[in-house]
């Protein structure tokens, strides 16, 4: 049994089946979807049995990769992994409007069932959820997290997502959010991203939901959104962020990374 396995998550199980969003997914889309087949690659839908290898390689991957998480070492620290998981099979993948990319060919891609015996090559994964204007109140995150480094990464996202009120500026009242993009290192540079981006307008669009929202933390994906149509609403400095002692909040953050960004989209 892994590490992570071993962590107590005793303390989230008041997160277990609640519901995000008043939103749920129509009902002539009830079946998975096939969003995009383009240069040799299928972006479809997360489904159940994809779920534990969407987990597996956004632990593997985003969590060493992304700035924020890179930069607090979340990879390395058992108990914030495990909590990071279990938000997103808690909170995200229930939604069931997360994307994943494959190659066409390869187990998953014609929507077969995958399993451990016939397992998917994720090669990215978008996470997904949904919100509306009238949704619950969501968990207060600083009560029910034990780790510091997760608390820190999710009010970061939650803070500067509420830079803007997207209801307001686009006179919309439900839109998609992201929860976190993350392509295999072997992939990237190929596109993979834009196509996640474009399979994330089409899917916006046949679910009737105008507009697409995300927090953006590294410099590669605040480049795909923009050149995905992405409008700029607001950014935060990193070298700014300072807690209220006054030391920086990310004193590891890699060079390379200066800003975390707040783009919307609307759906054509």
């Amino acid at each position: 049994m892994s590490e992570i396995m071993e962590i107590d998550l005793s303390h989230l199980d008041v997160l277990v089946g609640v519901d995000m969003t008043a939103w749920k997914r129509p009902e002539r889309l009830s079946e998975p979807r096939i969003w995009l087949r383009e240069n040799g690659f299928v972006v479809r839908d997360v489904t159940p049995d994809f779920d534990h290898f969407v987990l597996k390689h956004m632990e593997t991957h985003f969590l060493r990769d992304e700035p924020i998480n890179q930069a607090l070492d979340t990879a390395g620290d058992p108990l914030a992994s495990a909590e990071m998981r279990a938000l997103w099979s808690c909170l995200m993948l229930p939604v069931r409007v997360s994307l994943v990319t494959i190659q066409e060919g390869t187990p998953g891609a014609n929507l077969e069932k995958v399993s451990a015996e016939n397992p998917p090559v994720i090669i990215g994964v978008n996470q997904l959820f949904v919100t509306k204007k009238d949704d619950p109140e969501v968990p207060d995150f600083n009560t029910v997290l034990k780790s510091e480094k997760v608390k820190l990464c999710i009010g970061t996202f939650i803070e500067t997502g509420e830079m803007v009120n997207v209801y307001e500026r686009y006179g919309v009242d439900t839109y998609i959010d992201g929860g976190g993009m993350c392509v295999d290192p072997a992939w990237r540079g190929k596109g993979i991203g834009n196509l996640l981006v474009k399979a994330r307008n089409i899917l916006c669009k046949e679910m009737g939901i105008p507009l697409t929202k995300t927090v953006f933390s590294a410099i590669q994906s605040q480049k795909v959104a923009l050149k995905g149509g992405f409008e700029l609403l607001g950014e935060r400095i990193y070298a700014e962020m300072k807690d209220e002692k006054g030391d920086l909040l990310f004193p590891n953050m890699h060079p390379d990374q200066k800003k975390i960004q707040v783009m919307a989209r609307l759906v054509d």
